[in-house]
């Protein structure tokens, strides 16, 4: 779990729990995946999503998904093919 700070409505930064929830090395998955989360309007961060370091490296980007959106993240990226 990880805590990334978000802007509310009323001016305050508030902490967010994220849950990891998926990792790749390919960037084609990557902007899939932004794409249908953007679509569903769920919460997420790539976290080491830079694609230098994704071939230079064979480092994975983390997928963190906002804590209460993890069901409804998990159910969309099984029905994508990228979870079991």
């Amino acid at each position: 779990m990880e805590n990334i700070t978000s802007d509310s409505e009323d001016g305050d930064v508030r902490y967010v729990e994220m849950i990891e929830v998926f990792s790749t090395y390919n960037p084609g998955d990557i902007a899939f995946i932004k794409s249908v989360l953007d679509g569903e309007d769920i919460h997420y961060f790539f976290q080491g999503e830079n694609s230098a370091m994704l071939v230079a490296a064979g480092a994975y980007a983390r997928l963190l998904i906002q804590q209460d959106q993890v069901p409804r993240a998990r159910e969309i990226l099984q029905e994508a093919g990228f979870l079991k």
